[in-house]
Formats: structure tokens, C-alpha cells, sequence
């Protein structure tokens, strides 16, 4: 099923409410497109909130192979190289997470019938 987008978007509104479970929701877009860099760099951003640095620095780096003029992407990995943990309410650094908005809406409602399946 093509869900990747969809859970990405499911990870960004997540990430945005501090939700924990935004990590498992990006997890799985990347895991259904492993070279998408939007993927990369939502899994880095959140591993850099929880403060998994090494993680997130691998992730950034992805990022910046496929496109190393992505400013946002260097400063993040600037700030896991320092150890610079997230600061809420920082504009440089608050609500950065990409969305997809090419996503297939059928994929949205087979997402929603795999989380929350009716009831006999």
C-alpha cells in the first residue's frame, strides 16, 4: 500500500504536538521509500528533538548527499555534531517538519483502515 506519505504527514502533526509516537510514524514512511530525503530529514528532526544526536547526524547526512545546499539540514547536523539539544520556541528550530502533499487519498483511507479497523 502506498502509505509512506501518509504516515509522514502522520509524523509531522505528531511531531508538532511533541507526540513520541511521530518517531514510529516516520520510521514507516521511510521504511516504505528508504532514498526520500523528506522521509531523511523528518526521522533526523525528530531524533534530534528526543535528543538522539548520532542518530539524527545520520540522517541529516543522507539529506545533504542527495542535496547538499539544504540549509536547514547542515544547520540541524551542525547542531547534533555540537550536542545542541532542541529549544521549544526557537524559530530556527520549531515546526520544521516537511510535508508530502502528493498523496493518494485512497492511501489515507487504507491507512485509516489499518489503525482504527471497524468494529463487527
Amino acid at each position: 500500500m502506498p502509505l509512506s506519505e501518509v504516515y509522514n504527514d502522520l509524523g509531522a502533526a505528531e511531531s508538532r504536538a511533541n507526540r513520541p509516537s511521530a518517531l514510529d510514524s516516520f520510521r514507516k514512511a521511510l521504511e516504505g521509500d528508504p532514498s526520500d530525503s523528506t522521509y531523511q530529514f523528518n526521522l533526523g528532526y525528530a531524533l534530534w528533538k528526543s535528543g538522539d544526536f548520532q542518530a539524527a547526524a545520520e540522517k541529516f547526512q543522507a539529506v545533504l548527499s542527495r542535496d547538499p545546499a539544504d540549509e536547514v539540514a547542515g544547520l540541524l547536523l551542525t547542531r547534533c555534531e555540537k550536542r545542541t539539544a532542541a529549544r521549544p520556541g526557537d524559530p530556527r528550530t520549531d515546526g520544521l517538519e516537511r510535508l508530502k502533499s502528493n498523496y493518494e487519498e485512497s492511501a489515507y483511507w487504507q491507512l485509516k483502515a489499518v489503525l482504527q479497523p471497524e468494529k463487527p
